[in-house]
């Protein structure tokens, strides 16, 4: 499963910012499995550190989300979201979550990166990492190579590749230095 664009302003406390108007979803769900985001060019996929555990990880262009088995898995309690966030599946139906797991870690190569990550119940991956991290983190997604290149908190950048879930974590990062 894989989350699809959706209404928001990228900041990381954006979450509660980004009330549906009318009943309207705040993001949209597309049915994907993990084997074909494996295979396709244009969906990036990868084993990361999430809170030092391993995560198969999907960069997309939406929120970011944790599924609740990882999350259960990490031991990690979420914090109740002030409104409901609504998520928009094939079928027209749509999904209300409530819960916020707040400043989770992320670790590529020795850079620690933070991100807000909303529960959601999906099968295929552990994390979703969205358009609200990846715009805070400047990043520029290269797909069809599988590498992404990221600023720092320290304003440094760095390019990584991000192998499938073959059991390889990613390739440690290229430090590019500060802009």
């Amino acid at each position: 499963m894989t989350i699809g664009p959706g209404k928001g302003d990228g900041s990381n406390s954006g979450v509660n910012a980004n009330k549906p108007r009318e009943n309207k979803p705040n993001a949209k769900v597309f049915s994907m499995t993990q084997e074909e985001a494996d295979d396709a060019n244009d969906v990036v996929t990868g084993t990361i550190f999430i809170q030092q555990v391993h995560a198969y990880v999907l960069f997309d262009y939406t929120h970011s989300f944790m599924s609740k088995i990882f999350a259960k898995k990490l031991g990690c309690k979420p914090e109740n979201l002030t409104e409901p966030f609504w998520i928009a599946t094939p079928t027209s139906r749509a999904i209300e979550t409530r819960e916020i797991y707040r400043d989770c870690k992320i670790s590529i190569g020795n850079q620690t990166f933070s991100v807000d990550l909303i529960q959601l119940i999906m099968v295929d991956f552990d994390i979703i990492l969205g358009m609200d991290w990846l715009a805070r983190n400047s990043a520029i997604v290269a797909c069809k190579e599988k590498r992404i290149k990221l600023r720092t908190p320290d304003q440094e950048e760095i390019v990584f590749m991000v192998n499938p879930r073959s059991g390889s974590h990613c390739f440690p990062p290229l430090k590019l230095g500060k802009p």
